[in-house]
């Protein structure tokens, strides 16, 4: 189902497009953890989630949260939780052009991961492609980052390219992958 906004009462209005993601709940590592869709209310934990991942920075700061949180576009930004604290999150995006569904970002806090909570995201973000009629997935990561790429290796994804100097805070090269969901 494709809706414009979503407001909760509890909740700041966000852009909502790509579709109406209900709450649910999942074990990742033995804890109970929350799944449910980012509000600007939960900027400042995605921003500390960053900083904790990226030794100190944050390569997406508030503004750029808020600027894709109301995004009236086909997104869904995800925030896996325990109690009231944000510990990882997914940001996807619909890219029409390109036909598929995009892993704009995603990040666990670092004493989170090892606990399948990415992968965890990631089967989530192939089931949301396949609701909605999209037979791929792609991203960008980090050359360096070799955890996140041991991840999307076990998960699938293929190298199609190295684009260099793609990250601006470093000129890192980014290694970019597709995972095909029709095969």
């Amino acid at each position: 189902m494709f809706l414009k906004f979503k407001k909760n009462k509890k909740e700041p209005l966000v852009a909502q497009t790509l579709i109406d993601f209900p709450s649910e709940v999942f074990v990742a590592g033995g804890e109970e953890l929350n799944l449910r869709e980012a509000t600007i209310a939960d900027i400042p934990g995605l921003v500390a989630i960053e900083e904790a991942v990226y030794n100190g920075y944050a390569p997406w700061i508030s503004r750029d949260f808020y600027h894709e949180l109301t995004q009236e576009k086909d997104r869904l930004y995800l925030v896996a939780q325990k109690k009231d604290q944000v510990i990882a999150f997914i940001a996807l995006v619909r890219r029409d052009l390109a036909a598929d569904l995009h892993i704009a970002n995603l990040a666990v806090l670092p004493i989170w991961q090892g606990r399948s909570i990415g992968s965890y995201l990631i089967n989530t973000a192939k089931a949301i492609a396949r609701e909605v009629g999209l037979g791929s997935i792609s991203l960008e990561a980090r050359r360096s980052n070799d955890g996140a790429l041991s991840l999307y290796d076990r998960q699938g994804f293929m190298v199609v390219d190295v684009i260099a100097n793609y990250y601006v805070d470093n000129r890192e090269d980014a290694i970019s992958m597709v995972l095909d969901l029709e095969h």
